[in-house]
């Protein structure tokens, strides 16, 4: 009966992250399509450039999240493990310091947009809006990640769900003629409605911010500063190598046209990562019960559940690139010689090696394996600067560079791919020795 009702919960799971994978993948061509007609090619470039700097901010979270998820799920499979209390006021430590960047980082950007004289002055304000939407997803990962500690993933995705399937409703609407001033304010409602309705679930149904103490919370955020440096370090040195082509690029090719063509690519490869997170954060709670259950071929048949799930989007993302890609660009940009073949083959490579990237890293993540990832990750984007300046010296075409980007990403996928397998040897012997003992 268990283990029916655990399996009917992951399914339900798999389902709305496969559901809300689709969801933000139809914004994002849906958003590209409908900004390009109401404002131009040219000038879609910028509005792209203002959401990828606001990423930026959510680096502000340093990999805090990732890391207290980490000591919640222990927590919350072995209680004796640490104080439950401890971390909850860790957690709102965190949430209140990342809902304050986001609101300073909102009003710096506003500042900088007219006293640097960003942009076209008429779409200033839709600028700040949509900047604004793009930062609160900083506060958003906290809550999620801990909720989700709990084993309140299908919860969490349920309200995910609600946001974005309205979300999709306005962006359709903003193809058939909703202002952009209205969709842009609406962006920024969905945005807090989910986040209260998350802080809702988290204060009153799991109770871990009930009696949280935000003086003690950094003291216990400042007493793992080991774990958090390896975790800041892993998610800064992921997300510059995503990001990092939106700044470089446009100082290397001065025609927005080389912009367009990666934030193409970015779109279609970030659809990739995003599927294949749907498949290894279902995965991750089995994998995460046998790796502390010391349950080595059980933790063996999520991970190849894992990659062989993953395989099914990639089939399909691939194929579709590979086979239309001339006709999906074209409708999508109006201009179907924008991205090239080469390019196109390039998107397929870099599925496959997000797909091994993926799978690879999310459950080392998950067991609290971040310095070693951390250090693969860093190396890589290394890698990635002295790429970049070659090809600035060498003046490579933008479909050079992006080979040369996925080559170097392909250094990464493989690094954690060995170290998985270098983390499974290390629990089988440590099973065996587990095993002897008794």
């Amino acid at each position: 009966m268990l283990k029916s009702a655990a399996a009917r919960k992951s399914a339900t799971f798999f389902l709305l992250k496969a559901t809300n994978t689709a969801l933000a993948t139809l914004w994002s061509f849906l958003l590209t399509y409908s900004l390009v007609r109401q404002v131009g090619l040219h000038d879609y470039a910028f509005f792209a450039t203002v959401i990828a700097f606001a990423s930026l901010v959510l680096q502000a979270d340093l990999g805090i999240s990732l890391r207290l998820f980490g000591r919640m799920r222990q927590n919350f499979l072995h209680p004796e493990s640490s104080s439950r209390q401890e971390l909850g006021s860790a957690v709102a430590a965190a949430l209140w310091s990342y809902s304050a960047a986001a609101i300073l980082a909102t009003l710096a950007f506003g500042v900088a947009l007219w006293t640097a004289d960003l942009g076209l002055v008429a779409y200033r304000p839709i600028y700040l809006l949509l900047f604004a939407g793009s930062v609160l997803p900083l506060p958003w990962m906290i809550l999620r990640l801990a909720a989700n500690a709990f084993d309140a993933y299908v919860l969490t995705e349920g309200i995910d769900f609600l946001r974005r399937l309205v979300l999709v409703l306005l962006t359709a609407a903003l193809a058939f003629g909703l202002p952009l001033t209205v969709y842009a304010i609406c962006f920024v409602l969905l945005w807090l409605s989910g986040l209260v309705a998350l802080f809702l679930v988290a204060r009153r149904r799991l109770g871990f911010l009930s009696g949280a103490r935000i003086g003690q919370g950094f003291r216990v955020l400042r007493a793992d500063l080991r774990g958090i440096t390896a975790s800041a370090v892993l998610s800064l040195s992921e997300f510059l190598i995503y990001i990092y082509p939106y700044y470089v690029i446009p100082l290397i090719y001065r025609d927005a046209l080389a912009l367009v063509v990666f934030d193409m690519f970015y779109k279609v490869t970030r659809f990739g990562v995003t599927a294949f997170l749907t498949v290894a954060e279902t995965m991750m709670p089995h994998q995460t019960q046998a790796y502390h259950a010391h349950d080595v071929a059980r933790l063996m048949r999520w991970i190849r559940l894992s990659f062989g799930l993953s395989a099914l989007p990639f089939t399909v993302g691939a194929g579709i690139i590979y086979v239309l890609g001339d006709r999906f660009f074209g409708t999508l940009l109006g201009h179907p010689e924008v991205v090239s073949e080469s390019t196109r083959i390039a998107i397929c490579v870099m599925l496959f090696l997000m797909l091994v990237q993926t799978a690879s890293g999310a459950v080392l993540a998950a067991i609290g394996w971040l310095a070693p990832l951390a250090r693969r990750a860093a190396l890589s984007f290394l890698g990635m600067l002295i790429m970049t300046a070659v090809a600035a010296w060498q003046n490579w075409s933008i479909d050079g560079f992006i080979i040369g980007y996925v080559a170097v990403y392909g250094f990464e996928a493989f690094a954690y791919f060995t170290l998985m397998l270098h983390m499974v040897l290390q629990a089988r012997r440590k099973a065996r020795i587990i095993a002897a003992a008794s």
